[in-house]
C-alpha cells in the first residue's frame, strides 16, 4: 500500500483526500487535530522558511518510507516544484504542479485561448489594458445583463464582479463593484482579464494528472474534457477546475493556505 504524507493537516480541507485517494496509507504533518489522529499518524515538519526544508522533508520521507507527498501549502508547492526530480530519484512521488505547470499558472488568459485553439469549451472572456477596451469587453460579454467577472490576468482568483443589477456587497463570495468604479482596478494593473461569471451553473473538480495523463478525478464531471485538459496543457500535480455549464472558468492548483 502506498504511505503517503499530507501537509498542513491543520487544515480541514485537506481530509478530503482520504476519500479520494482511500487506497492509501496516510500520514499527516503539523496537525492540531491529535483527538482525530493517531499519534502513529502524526509527523512534525520543518517550517518552510528554514532554509534547508527541501532537504529535511526528504529525510522525513525517506526515514518513514513515504512515497507520496501532497504538499498542501502555496509555499511548500512553490520551493518542491525545484526539487520533483530529486524527490523522483528516491521514488518518491510529489502531488503537485512541476515548474512547467507553476508557470502556466500565472497566465490564465493562455490557459484559456491554449484549451479554446484545442477544441475545448471555455467560457466566454476577453483581455484589455486600456479603459476604452475595457468598456467594449464589457459590451461584448453581454454587460449589463451579463454578470462580468474582472482579476489581473496574472492572478485570475482575486476577482471582482460588475453588477449594477443589485445592491449585494458580494455575489457567491465574491466582492461586488458597480461600472462606473471599475476603472480604479487599473490604477495597479496592466492587464486585466474579464469573464463571464454565471455562479448558478458553477461546478468545481478536482484532478490529479501526470505528465499530462489523468490519473484521477473528484466529483466526477466531462471526463473526456478532463482527460483533454491535462493533455493540452502537460499538467502534473493536483488541480481545481472550474465549470460553469460546460465551459472551462478558471484552473488553479489545489491547495489550502
Amino acid at each position: 500500500m502506498t504511505k503517503a504524507l499530507i501537509t498542513c493537516a491543520q487544515h480541514p480541507g485537506v481530509y478530503f483526500l482520504e476519500k479520494w485517494f482511500s487506497g492509501f496509507n496516510f500520514v499527516y504533518g503539523d496537525t492540531v487535530f491529535t483527538n482525530q489522529i493517531s499519534a502513529s499518524q502524526q509527523l512534525l515538519l520543518p517550517k518552510v522558511s528554514e532554509a534547508d526544508f527541501i532537504h529535511q522533508l526528504l529525510n522525513i520521507c525517506l526515514d518513514n518510507q513515504i512515497n507520496t507527498v501532497f504538499a498542501m501549502s502555496f509555499l511548500e508547492q512553490k520551493l518542491l516544484a525545484e526539487a520533483v526530480e530529486l524527490f523522483s530519484e528516491f521514488e518518491i512521488q510529489l502531488h503537485l504542479p512541476d515548474l512547467n505547470s507553476r508557470k502556466l499558472l500565472f497566465d490564465q488568459t493562455q490557459i484559456l485561448q491554449k484549451l479554446h485553439f484545442n477544441g475545448i469549451k471555455t467560457v466566454s472572456h476577453q483581455t484589455t489594458n486600456s479603459f476604452a477596451g475595457f468598456s467594449k469587453a464589457c459590451l461584448q460579454l453581454g454587460y449589463p445583463t451579463e454578470n462580468i467577472s474582472v482579476s489581473s490576468a496574472q492572478n485570475p482568483d482575486l476577482i471582482w464582479i460588475i453588477d449594477d443589477q443589485h445592491k449585494a456587497d458580494f455575489l457567491d463570495g465574491k466582492p461586488v463593484i458597480p461600472f462606473t468604479k471599475a476603472a480604479k482596478l487599473f490604477a495597479a494593473e496592466d492587464l486585466l482579464l474579464l469573464r463571464k461569471f454565471d455562479p448558478s451553473t458553477q461546478k468545481i473538480v478536482y484532478a490529479s494528472f501526470t505528465d499530462g495523463n489523468l490519473e484521477s478525478v473528484w466529483n466526477p464531471f466531462l471526463s473526456e474534457e478532463i482527460n483533454k485538459i491535462g493533455a493540452v496543457l502537460k499538467l502534473n500535480g493536483l488541480f481545481e477546475i472550474e465549470f460553469q455549464q460546460e465551459e472551462i472558468f478558471n484552473l488553479k492548483s489545489f491547495f489550502v493556505r
